[in-house]
């Protein structure tokens, strides 16, 4: 069995996802391979990706299913075949050594189903917004339980993108793969799953360059977000009622709107929608 399955939904991923694809392939110290689920109209992704894997047989290109980033996210991650998974978005930079360090992370305790590492935010031109960003209040190993009350009352994603996460994939199936019924937490609340079933470990060096467009700031968007982590919250309080307990569901979803009116308050000072 391999070490790691690096799984990536692509889609018109055309102007970044050669960085991001030769980001994995140039890690060392653990054997892994790269599965990309290509969705949508033809932009010359798969020319590119079909050059790059002439090369090396560690990249497979796959066609996902018609349909939404549900459909490719599933997809692609029924294809990974590694001890650990991690998905990495089409446009996002794995640093060097991450994979390796990740990987000794959770084969230290089998009970740790997750790790997460800071990360470096960057633009669309690749301008640093944050040299370090992530993991608040999460630096130290923890049980998942904690991790998710601690998670649930921030009414924030403090465990961060994809691309910085390594789960067991026999933890990430059991809790059910992707969990897209809340689709602007998708992520969140696929860690929050898996966390059901083992323990947590940070990574607290930077492991990844995650990008943000100017189109994942607008207030609408930020708006539906902050909607879909309450409905998060309430459905992980009905599931798991022991953890995510009343008290723990009303301070996150005050939290919730209280970050949704800060973020309101900035984009009125920098004249966004």
């Amino acid at each position: 069995m391999l070490d790691i399955s690096v799984v990536i939904p692509a889609y018109k991923a055309r102007p970044f996802i050669e960085e991001t694809v030769q980001s994995v392939l140039k890690q060392v110290g653990v054997t892994f391979d790269v599965s990309v689920a290509i969705q949508g109209p033809e932009d010359g992704t798969r020319a590119l990706l079909e050059k790059i894997a002439a090369t090396d047989p560690r990249l497979k290109i796959y066609t996902a299913p018609q349909g939404a980033a549900k459909e490719n996210w599933q997809f692609v991650s029924s294809k990974a075949t590694g001890k650990y998974i991690k998905l990495i978005p089409q446009d996002d930079v794995l640093l060097p050594g991450t994979l390796k360090r990740q990987f000794d992370l959770l084969e230290a305790n089998t009970a740790t189903v997750l790790t997460a590492s800071l990360r470096e935010v960057i633009d669309d031109q690749n301008h640093v917004i944050k040299k370090s960003w992530g993991l608040l209040g999460l630096k130290r190993p923890m049980c998942g339980a904690a991790v998710i009350r601690h998670v649930v009352g921030l009414g924030i994603n403090a465990i961060g993108e994809p691309g910085g996460v390594l789960m067991r994939r026999d933890a990430f199936e059991q809790a059910g793969g992707w969990d897209f019924t809340h689709p602007y937490v998708v992520d969140l609340s696929t860690y929050l799953h898996v966390l059901t079933l083992g323990d947590f470990v940070p990574d607290v060096t930077v492991g990844v360059k995650f990008r943000v467009s100017s189109g994942q700031w607008t207030a609408e968007l930020q708006d539906v977000q902050s909607q879909h982590v309450i409905g998060m919250n309430e459905a992980m309080h009905q599931e798991f009622p022991d953890i995510v307990t009343k008290s723990v569901l009303w301070r996150g979803n005050a939290m919730a709107k209280v970050m949704q009116n800060l973020r309101l308050m900035v984009y009125k000072v920098r004249g966004m929608k």
